[in-house]
């Protein structure tokens, strides 16, 4: 997949590949830029309209020399790369004084990758925060953590079997966990379940009501963005079967917020089982000592720690400033107010 000479390195650098001094440049190239050149609009929503930036010619000489030295890192690493010059790239939807954003007229096939090999994702944010601390990676679980099932589970099935809402709900949810490692169909075995206990709804109607019941928690998504921001990889690792996975993924736009996104039905494996968090690490491709894991459950937080995950154990009712303090515990350190994601 091609990419620009910003993210190619940075990509060294996840990887370990890039010397002490070759960091530092680029650690220093990366700041620079930040403070000198203007952050184009179309970022602001991870770049859906698929734009590319491009420099205009010539560079300032300041800016000339700084490019020159990601190339020079690139090629002391064998990275292959060209140099292209354009007068129409594309149809112009940013201009400044230093680049154009443009949506190319023609997409070309990314190359596909070799068995195994992922891509690690890169953030907008200084790099040189998320290069001191021992995390780079943070994954996060969905309920309890980034979203709230308003009222409770049992609230929202009473509407169709009153007072049997429990022990409809752990029945089902029993019967729901091989789907959850993707083996099976959970909606014809909740229609039958309903009809078992008299209820005459459409199962699509009940599914959307209970199970699409879903509230995303403003704080939570303010810190996931800032995480991004300050350079983190941030992720998302859910137990979820596939219906209810597709909804937080398109209906949610979960898939446009995380870098890489672990579902359990997607995975294969739902957790606690040890194989979620080794194939999470995977996608993700990272050291699992590089990804730390935030979940409400006891035991998934345990086993995230038995693959070498830094985890803890923590839900939105004790806070968000307990999470900011976990954050730093592991060397993550954020401002104690956000700006709100706007979801």
């Amino acid at each position: 997949m091609e990419v620009g000479v910003f993210v190619a390195v940075d990509h060294l650098r996840r990887g370990g590949r890039l010397t002490a001094e070759q960091a530092e440049v680029y650690f220093g190239i990366d700041d620079w830029f930040q403070e000198h050149l203007p952050h184009p609009g179309f970022y602001a929503d991870g770049n859906t309209v698929g734009a590319v930036t491009w420099f205009k010619t010539p560079l300032p000489a300041d800016m000339q020399t700084r490019v020159d030295q990601l190339c020079a890192i690139l090629s002391a690493h064998d990275v292959a790369f060209d140099i292209v010059r354009s007068d129409s790239p594309g149809v112009a939807i940013y201009e400044d004084q230093y680049q154009v954003g443009v949506v190319p007229a023609e997409r070309g096939e990314p190359t596909p990758l070799p068995a195994g090999v992922h891509l690690a994702p890169t953030s907008a944010g200084s790099k040189r925060q998320v290069a001191t601390s021992p995390i780079r990676h943070v994954l996060f679980d969905a309920d309890g953590v980034l979203q709230d099932i308003p009222g409770g589970w049992y609230a929202g099935m009473e509407t169709y079997v009153g007072e049997r809402a429990r022990e409809f709900l752990h029945r089902s949810w029993k019967e729901e966990l091989p789907m959850l490692a993707g083996d099976g169909d959970y909606l014809p075995l909740l229609a039958a379940e309903l009809l078992e206990y008299g209820v005459e709804t459409p199962v699509e109607v009940v599914y959307q009501d209970v199970w699409h019941r879903i509230a995303v928690i403003e704080e939570s998504f303010a810190i996931v963005d800032r995480l991004r921001r300050d350079g983190y990889g941030v992720h998302l690792g859910t137990n979820q079967e596939k219906y209810r996975g597709g909804y937080m993924r398109t209906g949610l736009g979960y898939d446009d917020i995380f870098d890489v996104s672990c579902y359990s039905y997607d995975l294969g494996v739902a957790k606690p089982d040890p194989g979620f968090f080794t194939e999470a690490a995977r996608r993700i491709a990272a050291d699992p000592s590089t990804i730390l894991f935030i979940d409400d459950n006891p035991d998934n937080v345990a086993a995230a720690r038995t693959v070498g995950f830094r985890a803890e154990q923590w839900d939105f009712t004790q806070g968000h400033d307990t999470l900011t303090t976990l954050l730093a515990n592991h060397g993550i350190g954020l401002p104690p107010t956000y700006q709100a994601s706007g979801l």
